[in-house]
């Protein structure tokens, strides 16, 4: 996919590492202001289909009543300087962020099919990563496939989950019981990324990160990540058996890092990539629909913001 590139990237607080030089016309120095152009913009889908406005929940780019495929204003009036509440959503910081750094952000509306291979505008072939942050609906055995076999062929995906309990539409589903279900029941492969969503229920700071310091998500281009605040998420089990790529980055704060109690993981599946967060709260920016409750959670720690941003540019490819 070519495409002209559009915007002027933000601040970068820290050094790009040799893995992403490549993918930037300039290095940021720490504590200067660089201008960053993406040479290889990429486009990012926000998943708006499993019920992420349910309750008090909001995650998505902008509210508009029902989340549109484009976020109003256009983002082509998104400069250096624009504010993250330039759409009112509970994810738009995240996605101020990304078009700062030159890249395409999309919402996949309600009602949109999950679709991969097809012709319809918004099939995932369309997109670079995708993004679903909290699914309160099961998906469909078709739906399964489709974002399965996206990833396997190289696509990236951004799972978010949260706590026990949190079924926001009284469906039976929440977010962990959707992902799990997912994994464990489907046409393509069993426990395709090597990790299980834990029906728990924690909240705590955590600087129990893995210290390699070569870690293109802890250690990115976007910053270093220090720490994670979770505020009510789960936890994961890692089955290096079924995944042999699958990875730990931040465990409970008294945890061994080992298999369990793992609160951020990454792993490959086929020629794609996977990143899991099994709380929502540290992408919430607190703007969305108003009577929602929301959270600042993206400014609450600076590593919130750095870890989403690295793992994006990781999922892309960058």
């Amino acid at each position: 996919m070519t495409k002209s590139l559009l915007f002027v990237a933000a601040v970068i607080a820290f050094g790009c590492n040799t893995e992403n030089e490549a993918t930037s016309t300039a290095n940021a120095r720490v504590g200067t202001t660089t201008t960053t152009l993406a040479t290889t913009p990429k486009k990012f889908l926000f998943d708006a289909t499993k019920a992420q406005t349910a309750g008090n929940a909001d995650w998505i780019l902008d509210a508009d009543s029902n989340p549109q495929r484009f976020p109003t204003p256009a983002q082509s009036g998104i400069t250096a300087t624009t504010p993250e509440n330039f759409w009112r959503g509970g994810l738009s910081a995240w996605g101020v962020s990304l078009v700062k750094l030159g890249h395409t952000v999309e919402t996949l509306p309600s009602g949109t099919p999950i679709t991969y291979g097809g012709t319809g505008a918004q099939d995932l072939r369309n997109y670079d990563v995708y993004v679903v942050a909290e699914p309160n609906i099961r998906y469909t055995a078709a739906e399964k496939t489709a974002i399965l076999r996206f990833v396997q062929n190289g696509g990236g995906l951004f799972i978010i989950g949260n706590h026990n309990g949190a079924d926001r539409n009284n469906d039976g589903y929440d977010a962990v019981r959707v992902w799990n279900d997912l994994m464990s029941t489907n046409s393509v492969k069993t426990n395709p990324f090597g990790f299980t969503f834990n029906t728990t229920n924690i909240s705590e700071t955590s600087s129990n990160r893995l210290s390699a310091t070569t870690d293109p998500i802890l250690n990115g281009t976007q910053g270093v990540v220090t720490n994670m605040k979770f505020s009510a998420g789960s936890t994961l089990t890692l089955n290096p058996t079924a995944n042999a790529t699958v990875k730990g980055l931040i465990w409970r704060s008294t945890s061994t890092q080992g298999n369990s109690n793992v609160m951020c993981a990454t792993s490959t599946f086929g020629t794609g990539r996977v990143v899991v967060i099994c709380d929502s709260s540290p992408a919430d920016d607190g703007t969305g629909t108003p009577g929602d409750t929301l959270y600042p959670g993206w400014t609450e720690l600076v590593s919130h913001s750095r870890f989403h941003m690295n793992a994006s540019l990781w999922l892309a490819k960058l």
